[in-house]
């Protein structure tokens, strides 16, 4: 049963985490948007998560269905709805949750004679499930069976190797500069596109690697955008009210696109927990020896079986290129256009229904997303309460409470720069409390 860990095992997770999290805020710029409200709408979503429950009650029901280990291992294939990216959300965005409740807490009984207690044996057993659920993913997903990238060399190796084989055949060799170039403008032109859709966070864009085969000296990657809008429902999954707003006018001739390349003359490449390349020399595109495009047929999770039935990734002509860049650019127009009607509350709710919702997609892979109401931020929206699966009062107070701080954070994120001596004494996100 998940959720059977010590508080000594939990809590080492904590602390495993509050360190790895901390080098990826600080190994990252952060601008704050001008057209979202990014830092409010995250923290606002990590309220959600913890503090009403939300991510508990939904993975509660999920872990009934799937273990984690059979999800992981269903999303060792090319541009799988769930990665690492998405595993390690699922912990770090309750642990953020779980932290800024814990900080008002103890802010609060600074003034009261009889402190509140600061969390409950209920909170601290839900906590532990999260955690435990959490631990049994990227392992499983991984093929070095690690919990993070960075224990595994700053790597993310998650496909087979016959995969890696099958794929790397068909890659071709590039040659001509008028490729690299159309490359190198439409995957810039999706990132763009992807960056306002997924108002202003990374979601959607996935990369991995480093992945090597017998008798050749390429080192190959791969890079993945997700949920382009072809006119079509995700995979017979009935997610519209979660990424309803991807549909625009102008249709994508794919779905999701995944470019695969070969360099040679690299002298690192790495990647973090959030599916972000780094590469010595840093402009990898110079030294692309080999490349290939593939699509996935998206078809639904529930019925994927791990190592065979993970779905049809299919090759594509770079001829594509040329409507992928009319789309993302008429796309990204359209849908810049609408959202700079919106009033700050429905710019704000996008983000936080992205950032809270992203559990839908576990529901999916356990077959049950129709069972709960992913619609909630609507009834935030427009002040009517139709389902317990989130109190739309606490959220209106969640947001009132950050807009108070400097561009809407959490204090409890200073607890970041701490010096290390501090941080192993008490964790920036918290060791259970005794």
């Amino acid at each position: 049963m998940y959720g059977d860990i010590s508080d000594e095992k939990a809590n080492d997770l904590i602390y495993y985490l509050s360190e790895n999290i901390r080098k990826g805020i600080m190994g990252r710029s952060v601008i704050e948007s001008q057209l979202f409200p990014v830092t409010t709408y995250i923290s606002t979503a990590c309220y959600i998560l913890y503090d009403q429950g939300f991510e508990y009650r939904v993975m509660k029901e999920v872990a009934k269905k799937i273990k984690a280990e059979t999800i992981a291992r269903r999303c060792k294939t090319p541009a799988s709805y769930l990665n690492q990216l998405a595993f390690h959300t699922l912990a770090m965005l309750y642990l953020h949750g779980r932290a800024s409740v814990i900080s008002d807490i103890k802010h609060a009984n600074k003034k009261k004679a009889t402190p509140d207690p600061i969390e409950t044996e209920e909170q601290k057993f839900q906590t532990k499930f999260i955690l435990d659920y959490w631990q049994n993913l990227s392992p499983n997903y991984r093929n070095d069976g690690m919990l993070t990238a960075e224990d595994g060399g700053n790597t993310i190796v998650c496909l087979d190797q016959n995969v890696i084989d099958r794929l790397y055949s068909e890659m071709i060799p590039v040659k001509e500069k008028s490729i690299i170039s159309k490359m190198k403008r439409t995957t810039a032109m999706l990132t763009n596109y992807n960056f306002l859709m997924q108002a202003e966070c990374r979601a959607g864009i996935f990369e991995h690697g480093p992945y090597y085969v017998e008798g050749t000296d390429e080192v190959i990657f791969f890079k993945e955008f997700q949920f382009l809008y072809d006119g079509k429902e995700i995979g017979d999954m009935d997610l519209s009210k979660y990424i309803d707003h991807i549909k625009t006018k102008h249709v994508s001739p794919i779905g999701n696109v995944i470019f695969g390349f070969g360099l040679r003359g690299m002298e690192e490449v790495q990647f973090n927990d959030w599916g972000t390349s780094f590469f010595k020399p840093p402009d990898y595109i110079e030294h692309i020896s080999s490349m290939g495009m593939w699509t996935k047929e998206y078809t639904h999770p529930k019925d994927y079986r791990y190592p065979d039935k993970l779905g049809n990734v299919v090759p594509v002509k770079f001829d594509v290129m040329n409507d992928l860049q009319a789309y993302a650019q008429g796309a990204l127009n359209e849908f810049y256009l609408r959202v700079a009607n919106w009033d700050y509350m429905k710019k704000l709710m996008l983000g936080v229904n992205l950032y809270a919702n992203f559990i839908a997609f576990y529901a999916v892979y356990a077959g049950m997303e129709n069972e709960f109401a992913w619609n909630w931020v609507d009834d935030v929206l427009e002040n009517k309460q139709r389902n317990d699966l989130v109190d739309i009062e606490k959220v209106k107070g969640y947001i009132k409470r950050l807009q108070q701080n400097p561009a809407g954070a959490h204090p409890f994120l200073g607890r970041f720069f701490r010096s290390k001596k501090q941080r192993k004494k008490d964790p920036t996100l918290y060791f259970l409390s005794e």
